[in-house]
């Protein structure tokens, strides 16, 4: 009887340590993913760029929600939400989890190739934004804002075609 325990108490705590070491094993893959992927990770000592400097690079730009703050907007209840840069830009509000965001991850990348100079495309991941999303009221993704200097910005909700978002973005610009 007491082998018997022992036993299972020794499979219990192998078992326990393999949990560990597959999320451990998970969070280098998430770190991997991000440094590898397509996205343009930037840090402020890149190609000589400051911390608020706009990148006109053509490429989309993932985002923690300090990077969100600094570059796109403070979100402050009195004054709205001031957009902190001089070229228009659309932020998506995604998921690595979620199916229709990662259906708009193409769609984004040759938007933001077509419009380089014009727009940027910024993403942010909002299991690591949440405070952000919840100050901007967001329920559902992906959610996606689009912001120019001096006006209050414009939202869409859900993942749209690409004749769609192109519509939409032309239609902010040229507004």
């Amino acid at each position: 009887m007491k082998k018997q325990f022992l036993i299972t108490l020794f499979a219990m705590l192998i078992l326990a340590g393999c949990g560990q070491k597959k999320t451990s094993e998970q969070q280098q893959a998430e770190t991997k993913a991000k440094t590898e992927g397509s996205y343009d990770y930037l840090n402020p000592s890149d190609e000589g760029q400051t911390a608020t400097a706009e990148n006109l690079s053509g490429k989309v730009i993932a985002l923690t929600a300090d990077e969100f703050r600094e570059r796109v907007t403070d979100i402050n209840p009195e004054l709205g939400l001031r957009y902190k840069g001089s070229i228009p830009c659309i932020v998506d509000f995604y998921a690595d989890w979620c199916h229709p965001c990662m259906q708009l991850k193409p769609i984004t990348e040759k938007l933001a190739a077509k419009y380089k100079g014009q727009l940027i495309i910024y993403k942010v991941n909002v299991d690591r934004a949440e405070d952000i999303c919840r100050s901007l009221d967001i329920q559902s993704i992906p959610t996606l804002f689009f912001f120019k200097p001096n006006t209050q910005p414009g939202k869409m909700v859900g993942a749209p075609t690409e004749a769609e978002l192109e519509k939409a973005i032309q239609d902010f610009i040229n507004k």
